[in-house]
C-alpha cells in the first residue's frame, strides 16, 4: 500500500476505534453506572497515555527544532522503552549537552525511530540538538553524526548556483562515466537543468532525514575544486515509509567526509514524486 493510503487507514483506524470505545463507555455506563464509569475512567487514561503523551513529545519536539538553541550533544546512556507506536519502536536517551554559552547539562529524550534507523542511536554517537534556556530537562535531536564545530553546509546552496558553471572541470580527458560521450560545455548544459530541478524541489520540497547508501564521484569539479557526486540513499521521512531514491549534490571540499556512505544527511523531497530529491543541508 502506497504511504498515501497507510496514512489514511490509520486515521481511518484511530477514528473509528475511538468511536468504539465511545460507544462502549456509553452501554457500560447505562447498564452498570459505577462499574461503567470506572472502566470509562480507565479507558480514558489508557487511552490517553497511549496517544497523548507522544503527541505532546512530539508537539515539544518540533517546537524546539524550529525555535531552540543548537547545542553539542553525545549520547551517554540509551533504553528500550517497550512501547511501539505505528509497528516503529520508541527509545529513550541520557544526551550530554554542551551548549555554546554557559554549563554543560544532561537532558533526556524519549522518541519514536524508524526500525530502519536503530543502528545509528548508540551510546558515544555525537549529534547536535535544540534545547530551551528554560527547560533543559529535554532536547530535540536536530542531527547524528556531527558537532557544530564541524557542520558546513553542502555546496548545494543553489543561490547564483549556475554562475559558478563557467568552467565544467574534469579529471585529464577520461570524461564522466555518467554522462558518456559528452563534452564539457554539453554537461555544463545538463548540470543546468539539473540546478534547475534542484531549486524547484527546494521551492516545494518536505524535508527529511537520509541516509547514503553509495557516494560516487562523477569524475566532475565545479566551483574550483568542489566534487560533484552521485548519491543512492534511503530517504526516512517523519511518520511515513522510508523509500529509496538518487540524486546529484555539488559538496564543498570541506564536507567531503560528512558526504560518504552510513552518514546520515537532510533532504528535500517532492511530495507528489518521490523519485525527486535533493540535498538540503548536513
Amino acid at each position: 500500500m502506497k504511504p498515501k493510503g497507510q496514512k489514511i487507514m490509520l486515521y481511518a483506524g484511530t477514528i473509528i476505534g475511538a468511536l468504539g470505545g465511545l460507544l462502549g463507555m456509553a452501554v457500560a455506563i447505562a447498564a452498570a453506572p459505577l462499574y461503567g464509569s470506572l472502566l470509562s475512567l480507565f479507558f480514558i487514561v489508557v487511552f490517553g497515555l497511549a496517544f497523548g503523551l507522544p503527541y505532546l513529545r512530539s508537539r515539544k519536539r518540533n517546537r524546539l527544532l524550529s525555535t531552540g538553541r543548537s547545542a553539542d550533544g553525545l549520547i551517554t546512556e540509551m533504553w528500550d522503552t517497550g512501547v511501539t507506536i505505528n509497528n516503529q519502536p520508541q527509545i529513550g536517551m541520557k544526551i550530554q549537552v554542551t551548549p555554546q554559552t554557559g554549563p554543560p547539562f544532561t537532558s533526556e529524550v524519549i522518541m519514536v525511530v524508524s526500525r530502519l534507523q536503530t543502528a545509528y542511536y548508540q551510546v558515544g554517537v555525537q549529534c547536535i540538538v535544540k534545547y530551551d534556556p528554560a527547560d533543559t530537562k529535554t532536547v530535540a535531536i536536530e542531527s547524528l553524526g556531527s558537532s557544530l564545530g564541524s557542520t558546513s553546509n553542502s555546496s548545494n546552496n543553489y543561490s547564483n548556483y549556475t554562475d559558478q558553471f563557467s568552467a565544467v572541470q574534469q579529471q585529464a580527458s577520461t570524461g564522466s562515466p555518467f554522462f558518456p560521450g559528452k563534452s564539457p560545455s554539453q554537461i555544463e548544459e545538463i548540470i543546468k537543468g539539473i540546478d534547475a530541478e534542484t531549486k524547484r524541489i527546494i521551492s516545494i520540497g518536505m524535508e527529511s532525514k537520509a541516509i547514503i547508501k553509495t557516494s560516487q564521484f562523477t569524475n566532475i569539479y565545479l566551483n574550483g575544486e568542489n566534487p560533484f557526486n552521485f548519491f543512492e540513499l534511503e530517504v526516512l521521512p517523519d511518520n511515513q515509509p522510508a523509500f529509496e531514491a538518487t540524486c546529484y549534490g555539488l559538496i564543498s571540499v570541506a564536507s567531503t567526509s560528512k558526504f560518504q556512505p552510513g552518514k546520515q544527511i537532510w533532504v528535500k523531497y517532492d511530495p507528489n514524486d518521490k523519485s525527486k530529491v535533493t540535498l538540503s543541508h548536513s
